[in-house]
């Protein structure tokens, strides 16, 4: 894969950040497909559906305030799954991602990103993921392990992932909708070794 410097995180699946650099490379070395983007978004299978043209849309920055605090809320412990709270259920986290006993076993870090490519989960194949600024920007929030062994206990941390469905381009066999999942990191998890 190709990578230049401000095209944001390296992560295994997905990569480029629409809310830093809109020239980040795609897999075969070509520039971010804008056209077919606005093509797609105008006559492709989404198009009937954005209706809201009135409407204002969300300074991407304040959602990304609003998912940081939401990730941070749950893996803190402070927003529970079982409370109803939509913020941190809509983020893709997950009880698992929660401390143990207030601290972590593994350590990890975690940000937003609104990613331009990724690999399919259905195909394998390399999709360009619809990012339109400011207009339609799906971001998401990733946690990667920043450690291999485990704290306090013994073992070897492993790190997880969660799909997100994403519209993406091209529409073919697989993504007849438009959609398609990706594989997004979402935490670290800790192995204990086994015993002895």
């Amino acid at each position: 894969m190709f990578f230049s410097k401000n095209c944001g995180p390296r992560l295994k699946y997905a990569w480029g950040d629409a809310l830093q650099n809109t020239d980040c490379p795609g897999p075969d070395g070509t520039a971010y497909p804008r056209h077919l983007v606005n093509r797609a978004l105008k006559t492709g299978p989404w198009a009937q559906t954005r209706q809201a043209r009135g409407m204002k849309t969300l300074d991407p920055t304040l959602m990304r305030r609003a998912l940081l605090q939401a990730h941070e809320g749950y893996s803190e412990g402070k927003i529970s799954a079982q409370n109803g709270n939509r913020t941190g259920r809509a983020a893709g986290l997950s009880p698992s991602n929660a401390g143990c006993g207030g601290g972590r076993l593994c350590r990890s870090r975690y940000n937003t990103t609104a990613p331009m490519y990724g690999v399919s989960l259905t195909s394998g194949q390399p999709v360009t993921i619809v990012q339109k600024f400011p207009d339609l920007l799906q971001q998401v929030v990733f946690e990667v392990c920043e450690s291999s062994e485990c704290s306090l206990v013994r073992g070897s941390c492993t790190q997880t992932y969660i799909p997100y469905l994403f519209l993406v381009l091209p529409l073919g066999p697989v993504t007849l909708t438009g959609q398609d999942y990706v594989l997004v990191e979402s935490g670290c998890v800790c192995r204990p070794d086994p015993m002895t």
